[in-house]
């Protein structure tokens, strides 16, 4: 990098500089450490006032929203009466694992025939420690968490739509991470100290920026060059005796400037240590399932119509196995139904509601899972847990559970977003594996396809009858729409992550969406 630096370079042209190498977060980082926390405030259920006792609550839906509110509910006397079209409880909590069937958008089952215990998480894979609501069941319910490795160091980008000598070639997460700070570190130094600053902070700043920088053990202290250093790593590794290793060369500035996949630093919601249900996070669905009165939950029941008067509320429904019709009545409707879905039952909702519903868009997600017969990620590549980012098939996830087990383990070869899940969804199981493994070949050639063993699963979540879409994304403006959903309609209310913006495709979402809403079907049960 050159040495002279223009001193009459402009405080926005600098910091898109630093932008372009290292994101957004590069800046911030680099100026004031800056960091994003998305705690929640919510550490418990909301305090209930108002006796339930005569009045009864239906719940539409036992995802994790369905199933906490009812569970508070019944806690406070209320009756409660769940019901989920589905054969299973937990929604997006769902796993893959021996046995378990999923239906294609064509109508084919897939049947999943994972070996030794192995699964995958159809939807939430993690828990950050800040998600306090989460937590607190597991605490609660006695749910065994351990430690999911979110973010490995040791794990690959790959692209094969850039331009430039990374093309088609596997990069180590840690050169990238390093470089792109190193190269940020030299250029900030050299003009700190070549006087580009001076109109921006203080010499006192200037100095204390400058042994930072140095301190960071990425750049010379002398020239501020960017060089071969332990953070990113060695080539040949140090040992005993003699050998000292050999530090790995950096990238160069341009090269990494077309390598534009996962640019983002982590954020508070996604650090590196996270936890996990033991077992797959089907297990948080099944406390709750069995923490639940006898007899509230029905399963197979797919709600026709919803319908409600001034003093109560009815709901048809269709038994999936006999196909009998039935009503029931109650005094109150939570519904935790997606609203791509429930906006398709007949309903007497006033057109506000269901044109705030309509707002959020449905994201198109896919997760598909290949079982390997040995865990050669972490033998050949010193991966552990963590994701490698690809421009074909998103993220590939690797186990964190059951480290260096003699059983292999299930990578989540394909996780996919968008227009690409889509495409993806119009693959038959043939289709998928091989696109899967194709990918992953990439990432690590000569034993992606050799450690197959056949045996593989997934799912589409746009291609589920009773979800159609990941979660909701609420986009720009169309967060003014949410008080409305929020208000709800006299003795109906809305329940979900799809009401937790901020927090939308977490189990978090849809915990503290049903919490909020409990408590304002409280407030009207004390009012009327």
């Amino acid at each position: 990098m050159t040495e002279k630096i223009n001193k009459a370079i402009s405080k926005r042209d600098f910091l898109q500089t630093i932008g372009i190498i290292g994101g957004s977060a590069a800046v911030m980082t680099a100026l004031s450490g800056f960091e994003n926390s998305f705690a929640s405030e919510m550490t418990a259920p909301p305090m209930l006032s108002t006796s339930g006792k005569g009045q009864k609550v239906i719940v539409l839906g036992a995802g994790l929203a369905g199933m906490v509110s009812a569970l508070e509910l019944s806690k406070k006397g209320y009756e409660v009466e769940l019901l989920e079209a589905r054969d299973f409880a937990g929604g997006r909590t769902s796993c893959s694992r021996k046995g378990t069937k999923v239906t294609q958008a064509d109508g084919t089952i897939e049947t999943c025939d994972f070996e030794h215990g192995q699964y995958l998480n159809h939807g939430a894979w993690r828990i950050p420690g800040q998600h306090h609501s989460t937590l607190h069941y597991c605490r609660t319910l006695g749910v065994p968490l351990e430690v999911m490795l979110n973010h490995s160091s040791q794990s690959y980008v790959y692209s094969d739509s850039i331009e430039g000598p990374l093309n088609n070639k596997r990069v180590r997460r840690i050169h990238m991470e390093a470089d792109r700070k190193g190269h940020v570190a030299e250029l900030l130094a050299k003009c700190a100290s070549g006087g580009a600053l001076d109109d921006m902070l203080t010499p006192e700043d200037i100095e204390k920026l400058l042994t930072y920088l140095k301190s960071m053990g990425l750049i010379n202290a002398d020239t501020f060059e960017y060089q071969a250093n332990a953070i990113r790593g060695y080539s040949t590794y140090k040992g005993a005796g003699e050998n000292y290793g050999t530090l790995s060369e950096p990238y160069d500035l341009s090269e990494l400037l077309n390598l534009n996949i996962q640019t983002r630093e982590l954020t508070s919601d996604h650090p590196t240590c996270m936890f996990q249900a033991v077992g797959g996070m089907d297990a948080v669905s099944f406390a709750l399932r069995d923490a639940l009165p006898r007899g509230t939950m029905k399963l197979n029941k797919e709600v026709t119509k919803i319908s409600q008067t001034n003093d109560g509320v009815s709901i048809n429904y269709k038994d999936t196995k006999s196909g009998r019709e039935r009503t029931t009545k109650g005094d109150y409707l939570i519904s935790t139904i997606p609203f791509a879905v429930v906006t398709e039952i007949e309903n007497d909702f006033n057109q506000d509601i269901i044109d705030a519903m309509k707002t959020p868009a449905p994201s198109q997600v896919s997760k598909f899972g290949l079982q390997m017969k040995s865990r050669f990620w972490e033998v050949e590549d010193m991966i552990y847990g963590g994701v490698s980012s690809t421009s074909m098939a998103g993220n590939i996830a690797y186990p964190s559970a059951d480290l260096h087990g003699n059983n292999g383990g299930v990578i989540l070869a394909s996780y996919l977003f968008g227009g690409r899940s889509t495409a993806f969804s119009k693959m038959n199981i043939d289709q998928k594996v091989e696109y899967a493994l194709s990918t992953g070949e990439n990432i690590h050639p000569g034993n992606y396809r050799q450690n197959f063993n056949g045996k593989a699963a997934g799912i589409i979540w746009e291609d589920e009858k009773y979800n159609k879409s990941g979660w909701s994304s609420w986009r720009g403006d169309s967060i003014k729409k949410l008080p409305t959903i929020l208000k709800g309609e006299n003795r109906v209310l809305f329940a979900g992550d799809c009401i937790a913006p901020r927090l939308s495709g977490w189990m978090a979402g849809a915990i503290e969406g049903a919490w909020i809403t409990i408590a304002e079907l409280d407030k009207r049960a004390g009012r009327a």
